[in-house]
């Protein structure tokens, strides 16, 4: 019988668990000057997790392409949120206006990776386009303007980042040795 072995609690977990906390607060200061936004910030979550890296340097480089990425996504999803409210399911029911709807998403999304590539996102021209997504796809039930709800979902990816990165810079930093 093979021997299980359990996984380590290392530090990125230790970390990733650290920036989400730090997400959390920051939010519920957000949140005293709005208090209509959800208690949990979803997106400074995810990006606070993903965003962690092993040491200071990969979390700023990453970052910084992350943010690129992710301002690129949110300009494409505000230029087609128009478009969406104007031909999409939103403007009826019905099957042209479903596929109108998908076209306006596809089109989009082909759009912002081309972009995405065009200037360089590397790794994250995917980001760009789930940004794009997040701008396009939302909560119809939600009372929060379209255009807020999209800033404001971009602004929760760049905090999630920016908790990523502090907790990697401050709290627990690790610098790559220099290369000779």
């Amino acid at each position: 019988m093979d021997k299980i072995t359990l996984p380590g609690i290392g530090m990125r977990k230790v970390k990733s668990l650290l920036a989400v906390a730090l997400s959390f607060a920051i939010w519920q200061v957000v949140r005293i000057w709005f208090p209509a936004f959800n208690i949990h910030p979803l997106f400074c979550y995810m990006y606070a997790v993903i965003e962690m890296r092993d040491s200071v340097e990969k979390t700023r480089q990453f970052g910084k392409r992350r943010i690129k990425a992710t301002l690129l996504g949110l300009a494409v999803g505000l230029c087609a949120l128009p478009l969406s409210v104007r031909y999409g399911t939103y403007a009826g029911q019905g099957a042209v206006f479903v596929l109108t709807d998908l076209a306006i998403i596809l089109l989009g999304i082909l759009l912002t990776l081309w972009l995405a590539e065009l200037v360089r996102c590397e790794n994250f021209c995917g980001i760009a386009a789930i940004i794009f997504i997040i701008c396009l796809v939302r909560d119809r039930d939600t009372d929060i303007n379209i255009y807020v709800y999209a800033i404001l979902r971009v602004f929760q990816t760049l905090l999630g980042v920016f908790c990523a990165w502090v907790v990697n810079a401050f709290v627990c930093p690790r610098f790559e040795q220099e290369k000779g």
